[in-house]
């Protein structure tokens, strides 16, 4: 009776255990599926394969992209929860989505930016890639429409806590110069090849 005792006395210590540790962030993201919406730039489909492939290669969660046909139905979608992720311009989304004019100073532009989103549309933004001009030659070719960053609904950062600290590893390695590059690689290779050839690279995955 006593060693039946001191194996229960063990079980309930280890979990409590348990419980106070949480979960290990490796498995966080494990048997959920991630979501990432974008639409039809070439910018856009680059960026979408390089977090697919390096979420699904860093946690094994299933990753699926959602394409829309233009940049006010990708935003509608995270802000309704119907994807996980999307990536856009502060100055643009400032503009467009928060009816205002961006000031000169960006770091103010992307507190500002953090604030709105969080405030009337529910969305996370989380810290900028470092590249921000359009790639596109539809149009403002070589503009700069401010830092481009990636934004979390809510519902996919309860689910999966740990992707704004591992999203974070990807801040600083996505320059003009080297987004120029994956587009130009991804004219001739198909764009998911081309976002692994570059994690590995980097030695992110």
């Amino acid at each position: 009776m006593n060693r039946r005792i001191a194996r229960i006395a063990l079980l309930a210590a280890a979990l409590s255990a348990v419980a106070i540790l949480g979960p290990a962030t490796t498995t966080a993201c494990v048997g959920r599926t991630i979501l990432i919406g974008y639409y039809d730039a070439p910018d856009q489909v680059m960026v979408a394969n390089i977090l697919a492939v390096f979420i699904d290669e860093r946690t094994g969660t299933t990753v699926k992209l959602s394409r829309f046909g233009n940049r006010e139905e990708a935003f509608e979608a995270v802000r309704q929860d119907r994807v996980s992720i999307y990536t856009d311009y502060s100055a643009v989304l400032l503009a467009r989505f928060a009816g205002e004019r961006p000031g000169p100073e960006e770091e103010k532009n992307l507190a500002h930016l953090k604030e709105v989103l969080n405030r009337k549309y529910n969305v996370v933004w989380l810290e900028p890639f470092g590249y921000d001009r359009y790639f596109s030659e539809k149009g403002k070719a070589g503009e700069k429409p401010g830092q481009a960053g990636v934004m979390l609904c809510k519902d996919a950062l309860s689910k999966f806590p740990a992707l704004p600290k591992l999203l974070g590893k990807l801040r600083g390695v996505l320059d003009n110069e080297t987004m120029a590059s994956l587009l130009r690689e991804s004219e001739t290779s198909d764009p998911k090849t081309v976002a692994r050839r570059f994690l590995k690279s980097r030695k992110l995955i």
